[in-house]
């Protein structure tokens, strides 16, 4: 048992989808610059963390649904405070919702969940400053989740400045059967030629412009997924088919989403959508959500 007199601990792990991704130059450290809206979306994996005899262990479920261990990035985020805790050991179990290698930070949640987790659980009163500080060394998208919410991320992505939140925007997600490699989408991408999103779109949020959020709502890894995967494309144009208002992939794919006016609209799609291979889901958009 913790310090705090808990057994457990339980944690939901948001998904995010990108509002806008631009994609600059290839930095010196391999990576690419980007500008990115990241929102959080109501999708989520639940953790649980417990105290263990000794170690620590990471299980996801379903089986398989993502790596167990230490291959899994909430193994790396817990082992990294290692130093700190006291406790024996810890165990983290994670119920999988959110897809893997779908452009939806699933992974990076998780491990930013682990972060949260752990702080609380053992009582090592880490500031949200340390906590993003310990989460960028993870991986690009950790940082973002370790708050959520509406966000810019800058930089590889660890560069993460608050936004105020939107009002609330009911999705669609569709992610396709095949997974896409990140890695693979940025080496076949060729920055300078794209629409920078991310402007367009901010000036809009400040003038409350809704039509302008959504017509400035962009992804430059798009159209290179779907060249490579032509399903990408045949789903945005179904969504906005079936009435979306706006409809691109996020992240570097292939899960696509689609912005409907309300969520009688939302469902409806997704009954006409679902049934043919993806998986499909309905979400909203939501507010950083409490930070342990």
């Amino acid at each position: 048992m913790d310090k705090q007199g808990q057994s457990s601990l339980e944690l939901q792990a948001y998904a995010k989808v990108n509002l806008t991704l631009d994609v600059g130059r290839l930095r010196s450290d391999g990576y690419h610059e980007i500008s990115s809206v990241m929102q959080t979306i109501s999708l989520a994996d639940t953790l649980i963390l417990t105290a263990a005899p000794e170690g620590i262990t990471v299980q996801c479920n379903p089986s398989g649904a993502a790596p167990d261990g230490p291959a899994n990035l909430a193994y790396r985020a817990l082992e990294s405070l290692a130093d700190r805790i006291e406790a024996a050991g810890l165990d983290l179990q994670i119920s999988k919702r959110i897809p893997t290698a779908a452009g939806l930070g699933g992974g990076s949640s998780d491990a930013a969940a682990a972060l949260k987790a752990a702080n609380a659980f053992c009582n090592l009163r880490l500031t949200e400053v340390e906590l993003v500080s310990l989460a960028a060394r993870l991986g690009s998208d950790v940082a973002f989740f370790i708050r959520g919410g509406t966000a810019l991320a800058q930089g590889r992505g660890e560069t993460i400045t608050v936004l105020p939140t939107l009002r609330p925007l009911w999705l669609v997600l569709v992610k396709p059967e095949f997974p896409v490699a990140t890695a693979e989408i940025y080496a076949r991408c060729q920055p300078g030629q794209q629409r920078p999103w991310t402007t367009r779109f901010l000036a809009a949020v400040s003038r409350s412009d809704r039509d302008g959020m959504l017509a400035n709502m962009g992804n430059d890894m798009e159209p290179v997924t779907a060249a490579a995967y032509p399903q990408v494309s045949v789903l945005t144009t179904r969504l906005q088919q079936l009435g979306a208002e706006r409809a691109l992939m996020s992240g570097s794919g292939p899960t696509v989403f689609g912005v409907f006016p309300g969520e009688e609209e939302a469902r409806s799609a997704a009954r006409q959508l679902d049934g043919g291979g993806e998986q499909v889901f309905v979400c909203a958009t939501i507010g950083a959500p409490f930070l342990y």
